[in-house]
């Protein structure tokens, strides 16, 4: 793919739909996204998962000679997808939140959406992770900081 969004991937609509709720879960770990999973111009990408599903991917590539991140997460209704920003060993910042809208007249029947963040300059001094959570934090995972 070319930096977009993926169309296919491990958590289809009817995988998400399957999710159990329950207690919270999160995962502050990643591993390095299959080969089928990165973007065209991906020079790293991570995926971070909670109970066996994948939350969240991590896309690190150069912009203008420097490296940007972006993450691109599948959440439920109601979940979010962002991503964290550290300068310079401070205090991480959210960043670049895009929510799942909750069942209303544009989707009542959705069950998992995917989304996906701006691009955040990731260059020295920065350190960035992304994430993802369902509604009420049930399911939640970010990856590791890059």
């Amino acid at each position: 793919m070319s930096g977009g969004l993926r169309t296919s991937g491990p958590l289809s609509a009817a995988a998400a739909a399957a999710i159990p709720a329950g207690p919270a879960t999160s995962v502050a770990a990643d591993k390095p996204c299959s080969a089928s999973e990165r973007w065209e111009g991906d020079r790293k990408c991570y995926t971070a998962t909670a109970r066996n599903v994948a939350l969240v991917d991590l896309h690190i590539r150069k912009k203008r000679g420097r490296d940007h991140a972006r993450a691109e997460g599948w959440v439920e209704e109601g979940g979010a997808v962002w991503m964290e920003v550290r300068k310079d060993g401070g205090a991480a910042k959210r960043v670049h939140l895009k929510r799942v809208p909750k069942a209303g007249t544009f989707n009542p029947h959705g069950a998992s959406r995917q989304k996906a963040t701006g691009w955040q300059y990731d260059g020295p001094g920065y350190l960035v992770r992304g994430c993802a959570a369902n509604a009420g934090d049930r399911l939640k995972a970010c990856t590791g900081w890059h």
